[in-house]
């Protein structure tokens, strides 16, 4: 039995690794940035721990005597912000205390970080990527205005944990929203300036692995059915999936990279069946849970290469095979996007669809999911409400 430190203790697919892994008979702690956080509520958590945010000083005093006292075998990042800060301390972290991190070196996360250096990447070994244009002041924008095509779409060069994405339908609309999107989240220097990029049209699908220093371990294809918001967000209803290209294109990106721990390569494959990268995520995905459920435990596979195990290559998982979360979006797809409301239903009472809703496994966690649900739902009614007075 392992001690695990599982950081974003307020995601949902954090909660999937502390299930998997509590299941597995370790004992399993969480990083919070305030108590009663998501996941403490679930049984299978051993206990919450209160660190201070990355930017501040004493973190890492913090969490280096947090790793020591605690016995943490192994370190656990799940979020994008989370393996950003804590990727450059890895080092130092397996330096001063017993604990591991399963994780690439701060030259490739920052590749995958920066879509701009991504897509560059990937064209080099002939990986299709979106056309795209990195405007490296505000005045650029107008002359490519004329030069993209409609629609377009306008989003954050760098991962920060959130969308920063918006749609142009023509130039005019472009240099609107482009200029309010600068404005909304202040990216005005020049590296931070949003790109603009064609935009593909298509079926989003997630190729996911597990390296061990290169060595491709299990992997597992999703392809999603609904996001939030419904224009375009993360999955909130998807299926597993087994597609060649995607399979074929998302291993030879990582494999080039030789690979060390989780990741996602998001791709929309377009009308003619070819798969167009969206993405590298160098993390933990949100439908996570349907992969664990589909019988690819990846938490499980980084304690072990942790342990120094080996690890073997797979692509065998349940297929065809779905898993929705009703409580973290699904049923605000309904609500915002009512011609879903029938499909959302059927996912619910349907046996075979599973979801995140543990009500005899865990069933303190589901209530406490469904509250945290209601309290979201009654903001967007009431906001709702006021937007048409």
């Amino acid at each position: 039995m392992d001690n695990i430190l599982i950081t974003d203790s307020d995601y949902k697919h954090a909660l999937g690794a502390v299930r998997s892994l509590g299941r597995e008979n370790h004992k399993i702690f969480v990083v919070a940035r305030k108590k009663n956080s998501f996941c403490s509520k679930s049984k299978y958590c051993h206990k919450e721990i209160v660190l201070p945010g990355y930017t501040e000083k004493s973190f890492k005093e913090e969490l280096l005597t947090c790793l020591s006292s605690n016995n943490i075998d192994v370190l656990m990042p799940v979020g994008a912000n989370s393996f950003k800060h804590l990727v450059p301390l890895k080092k130092e972290i397996e330096k001063n205390t017993a604990a591991k991190m399963v994780s690439v070196e701060d030259d490739k996360l920052n590749l995958c970080l920066s879509k701009e250096r991504t897509y560059r990447y990937a064209q080099n070994i002939n990986i299709p990527v979106p056309v795209s244009f990195y405007p490296r002041n505000t005045g650029e924008v107008p002359g490519i205005s004329d030069r993209v095509t409609y629609p377009c779409v306008i989003k954050g060069k760098y991962d920060v944990g959130y969308n920063v994405v918006a749609y142009a339908h023509s130039p005019a609309d472009l240099l609107e929203k482009y200029d309010r999107l600068c404005k909304r989240y202040n990216l005005f220097a020049g590296e931070q300036l949003p790109l603009i990029q064609e935009y593909i049209t298509g079926d989003g699908y997630g190729f996911f692995a597990v390296y061990n220093k290169g060595k491709c371990g299990s992997t597992f294809q999703h392809h999603r059915l609904r996001e939030m918001p419904p224009s375009g967000g993360y999955s909130v209803a998807a299926e597993s999936a087994k597609n060649r290209s995607v399979h074929e294109y998302g291993k030879k990106l990582l494999s080039a990279l030789n690979w060390h721990g989780v990741a996602m390569v998001e791709f929309k494959v377009n009308p003619e069946g070819v798969p167009v990268l969206m993405e590298i995520n160098p993390k933990f995905w949100g439908s996570l849970d349907l992969a664990l459920e589909a019988g690819v435990n990846f938490p499980l596979d980084l304690v072990r290469i942790a342990g120094g195990e080996d690890i073997e290559y797979s692509e065998n998982y349940k297929f065809p095979f779905r898993c929705h979360w009703p409580c973290d979006g699904d049923l605000e797809h309904a609500f915002i996007n009512p011609k879903k409301c029938l499909a959302v239903i059927k996912d619910c009472v349907n046996p075979r669809v599973k979801s995140n809703l543990w009500f005899g496994r865990d069933p303190r966690m589901t209530w406490f999911q469904f509250l945290f649900m209601f309290k979201r739902l009654a903001v967007r009614i009431r906001n709702k409400i006021r937007s048409n007075r």
